[in-house]
């Protein structure tokens, strides 16, 4: 099981889909599904798209404490991260995480209108399998 954040991002290479949860402005949990991009080498920071009128991006306007959640079953392992969450629309910061398979939810890719990106920056990681971790970063 990983020690280091290096090790942990190794587990995590494969991971493609997980949950974004945001605190609403009653005070209520809300999770979604979000994309990591299973290619991204994990460095504590996730990057995922969505729409800037949208309830996660408004969330993190009013709260940026988020927590995300992955799960793999090879190797068994549940990983959370709770992080701070920022929005950008900023196309040159939003460039290089960009993928061509987002078009199938942002059909205008980076030109459509109302996309942001949310990024989330990991405080710390806890996580579960063979073995039990933390990592505070």
């Amino acid at each position: 099981m990983p020690g280091t954040l290096k090790d942990l991002a190794r587990l995590m290479r494969g991971l493609d889909y997980g949950l974004l949860t945001t605190t609403t402005a009653y005070g209520h949990l809300a999770s979604r599904p979000m994309s990591n991009n299973g290619e991204v080498d994990y460095d504590g920071t996730s990057h995922f798209f969505t729409w800037a009128d949208g309830r996660a991006a408004r969330d993190i306007e009013q709260n940026k404490n988020v927590q995300l959640g992955f799960q793999s079953n090879k190797p068994f392992l549940f990983i959370a991260v709770q992080g701070d969450a920022t929005l950008t629309t900023h196309r040159p910061t939003m460039e290089p995480h960009w993928q061509e398979s987002l078009t199938q939810w942002f059909k205008d890719g980076l030109d459509t209108p109302g996309l942001t990106m949310i990024t989330v920056r990991a405080r710390r990681v806890n996580w579960w399998g063979e073995e039990e971790g933390e990592l505070d970063l």
